[in-house]
């Protein structure tokens, strides 16, 4: 057990890096006047639109103008090293520098400063402080996630006791209905499809949601403070369930598991759709899909807990945007591979009784995969906030 709790933290607090951005050219024989945006942004498409044009022709034989967009890699860690030189800790965009000067927000700052900040900065010859060197350490903040911890999370998610659970009572289901192996084959790989859509289809809900806040400084940073707030509660109430079993060896009195009603209303859905047989093979492939849309969306208020922090968390850098769509895919691969495994053993001859001994078994072990999970996702939410 020991080995597996410590395999999981490795996993989960292993450090990647980004490829480097190619470096911005910058002009010596006059001021440089750099703006950071984002195409998310709201308000800096507003100033793309409204002002930056203006800007540029007005000075355009004499100030050096250069935009950075902050989704694309490496550009984030240039606005956050370039911010850190002003002396600016709280971030939000659009911003800019020139001379000595940092403005963030449009239309408050940048296009009530923008002018005199430009004039100065001609006035006494400044250089701008565009750092686009020593970022490493910056490059290392946002690496935190990497595929190995992508992999730990989404597997140690579709283990545990929500999921698995759930898992069992279908294997069930199909037994005491007799459905015959090709089936069983038929059932299981529309259902496993089905499962991986829905939850890919929850995330890129969140994704959209986490894209738009973007231009909403502090809206986005107190999602992900409530967001961190929130693995560090599902940490204690893991640990609380850990200690619960192991001192009575019930799961009645556990916490974090889905409640009776949701219970109910999953055996129903896979009654309404799966309890007659279709002889038509579509007609199966389309009712198990029903049932594994249906039972995701209301299986996610519990296996939910890991996947909303662990979206959250990819999504803190916008030059995570094409990472993030590729961790995505591979969470939710990594969630329905116990699913798609157990599926073979079944049709390999395994009994539901088999899966549901092994569950209650290694209930304990999975709670406290689970409690190194949500800590481990606090303890990188709240390095990143």
């Amino acid at each position: 057990m020991k080995k597996v709790l410590l395999w999981v933290i490795g996993v989960l607090l292993f450090a990647g890096n980004f490829s480097a951005q190619a470096a911005v050219q910058l002009a010596q024989d006059k001021p440089n006047f750099c703006l950071f945006v984002s195409p998310t942004c709201v308000h800096c498409n507003k100033l793309k639109h409204e002002y930056w044009q203006r800007l540029k022709d007005k000075y355009k034989d004499t100030v050096n103008f250069v935009e950075l967009d902050i989704s694309k890699d490496g550009n984030n860690l240039i606005f956050a090293e370039t911010a850190k030189a002003y002396g600016v800790s709280d971030l939000g965009y659009p911003a800019a520098c020139v001379g000595s000067t940092f403005l963030m927000g449009y239309p408050n700052e940048i296009a009530t400063y923008a002018d005199a900040a430009i004039e100065k900065a001609m006035l006494l010859n400044e250089k701008t402080n565009l750092v686009q060197e020593g970022t490493q350490d910056t490059q290392a903040a946002f690496s935190k996630i990497t595929l190995w911890a992508i992999i730990g999370s989404g597997l140690v998610d579709g283990v545990n006791p929500c999921a698995f659970a759930v898992i069992v009572f279908f294997i069930s289901f199909l037994t005491v209905y007799k459905y015959s192996r090709r089936e069983i084959v038929l059932v299981g790989a529309s259902y496993c499809f089905a499962v991986f859509v829905a939850y890919v289809l929850i995330g890129l809900g969140l994704f959209q949601f986490l894209y738009a806040m973007r231009g909403f400084a502090y809206v986005i940073k107190a999602f992900y403070i409530i967001t961190a707030a929130v693995c560090l509660a599902f940490f204690f109430l893991a640990l609380y369930d850990f200690w619960i079993y192991k001192k009575t060896k019930k799961a009645d009195k556990m916490l974090l598991q889905l409640p009776t009603n949701l219970k109910v209303r999953i055996h129903k859905i896979m009654g309404f759709f799966l309890r007659d047989k279709h002889e038509s093979s579509w007609r199966l492939v389309l009712a198990a899909l029903a049932v594994g849309f249906g039972v995701s969306l209301v299986e996610a208020v519990c296996t939910g807990q890991v996947y909303v922090p662990t979206v959250v968390l990819i999504m803190q850098d916008p030059a995570f945007r094409v990472k993030a769509w590729v961790y995505l895919l591979l969470y939710n691969f990594m969630f329905i591979l116990p699913l798609v495994i157990i599926f073979v053993l079944s049709v390999l001859g395994y009994e539901s009784k088999g899966f549901n001994d092994f569950l209650k078994k290694h209930l304990g072990l999975m709670k406290l995969l689970l409690c190194v999970v949500f800590l481990a996702l606090f303890v990188l939410l709240l390095g990143n906030i």
